[in-house]
């Protein structure tokens, strides 16, 4: 196979393989440089732009900003791949013939100054020239290649007015809940997000919430159920999407015309949702990310990854629960870099907060380790006033309370909290209603948070 036909393959293999977690790490160890064929060069080089920028890898958008007669090159490159499994294969194999056309150019540059030298200690010099770019050469291994400033800032005022007008393919992931999406601005695709809350707030009909609107314009996701079945979780997402309490469908004797009609419209719209869920237990870390990584590659499209829940991840052998839990979140966060899709991780927070008189969460609540904590680029909890005070005026309210935001505002903002599921809510009656005082044991002002 000569150099043009693997140039080839790697082309073809980005295009038909998309963003995927294998492209990436092709472009972080394959350079430029490495493309004898000029045509095939500038292809790498607007698909590396666009990957790093846009986070996607598509012929037509290619095309368009090579411009001339790119489109039918590019379509036959791709017509071409044999198969974008061997992407890697093929880029190390671009690698090591471009290395060898190096150590060739070098050496004959050093044979024809060495014919050419006056003297002896000329001849050293170059022979000690050659031995450095030989060496550094063969110490050129590592895989892993750099990137300049300008590849990440070449298309970013593109994608800003992209963003300001509504038309920007997959920069950030939004959940479709109006409010959520406001205050923490969208989802970037290496975040790790944590959703903790204290047993029966609701923090898993709160993620299927999510779930269901990161997937409402096409998109994947994927969701690791540890707590509870797929059953379950599909009992809940049709009940969430036609608005009905679970119990009712747990009692199917109650239900009427109109509630038949609910789970029709319900049973509908998850049907053309493109969700995938594992609902194994015990399940270590390295199974989580070798489970989503194959399913990236398979379905590029993949836009948000969940976990239900983070404590139930099995634990690696440690001296200290908080160095296994932090293990785990490091792993999380390392998976949405590679992956360049965001996780987000449910948690459960510490019983400390049962033992203040506010129990509202704060970020020292995460449960087990300040790695947590630390490794996290949003934290949300939520809150119930009602879980704990039955007379509370802010009954039917829940708290989201984003405590962390690496990227944006922190804060709380209000959800309807109703049959189970959560809706948007007018923002300052929410506030006014939960600021209020009822002289009852446990509750407190809002002076006191």
């Amino acid at each position: 196979m000569n150099a043009q036909d693997l140039e080839g393959q790697v082309i073809g293999s980005l295009l038909n393989g998309g963003a995927s977690p294998d492209a990436y790490e092709v472009l972080s160890f394959l350079p430029e440089e490495a493309f004898s064929i000029p045509a095939y060069r500038a292809a790498y080089v607007e698909i590396k732009r666009q990957a790093l920028t846009k986070n996607i890898i598509d012929l037509i958008m290619i095309s368009d900003a090579l411009g001339g007669d790119s489109f039918a090159n590019l379509a036959e490159a791709g017509k071409n791949n044999w198969s974008s499994a061997n992407l890697k294969g093929y880029a190390n194999l671009v690698r090591k013939a471009w290395h060898k056309r190096k150590v060739i150019e070098i050496v004959g540059e050093a044979h024809r100054d060495i014919e050419q030298s006056r003297n002896p200690e000329q001849s050293d010099l170059i022979v000690t020239s050659l031995v450095a770019k030989l060496s550094e050469i063969t110490a050129d291994q590592t895989m892993i290649v750099p990137v300049h400033m300008r590849d990440l800032l070449d298309n970013y005022l593109g994608d800003l007015e992209a963003r300001q007008n509504g038309s920007e393919h997959a920069q950030t992931v939004k959940f479709g809940m109006e409010t959520f999406d406001k205050k923490i601005g969208g989802l970037n695709p290496t975040d790790m997000m944590i959703l903790a809350a204290r047993p029966s707030m609701g923090k898993t009909e709160y993620a299927l919430s999510m779930l269901r609107g990161v997937t409402n314009d096409g998109g994947g996701a994927l969701m690791f159920s540890m707590e509870m079945t797929s059953g379950q979780i599909t009992e809940r997402n049709i009940a969430g999407s036609g608005g009905l309490s679970v119990r009712k469908l747990k009692n199917p004797e109650e239900l009427r015309d109109e509630d038949w009609a609910r789970i029709s419209n319900g049973v509908a719209e998850m049907t053309g949702k493109d969700i995938w869920m594992v609902d194994a237990t015990d399940l270590s870390i390295e199974q989580i990310r070798a489970i989503a990584e194959t399913h990236k590659r398979r379905h590029p499209h993949l836009k948000a990854i969940f976990v239900d829940y983070l404590g139930l991840i099995k634990k690696p052998k440690a001296e200290r629960n908080d160095l296994a839990i932090g293990h785990i979140s490091r792993n999380l966060k390392f998976m949405a870099m590679q992956l360049k899709t965001p996780v987000i991780a449910l948690s459960q927070l510490s019983r400390k907060v049962e033992e203040r008189t506010n129990k509202r969460p704060i970020n020292s609540d995460l449960r087990d380790s300040g790695d947590v904590e630390q490794d996290a680029d949003i934290i949300a909890m939520l809150y119930r006033d009602e879980y704990y005070n039955e007379s509370s005026p802010a009954k039917g309210i829940a708290e989201v309370i984003i405590g962390k935001n690496r990227n944006g505002e922190t804060g709380t903002i209000y959800q309807s909290f109703r049959n189970g599921h959560f809706n948007e809510i007018d923002q300052a009656e929410a506030a006014n209603a939960s600021a209020e005082r009822v002289p009852s044991k446990g509750r407190y002002s809002k002076a006191e948070f």
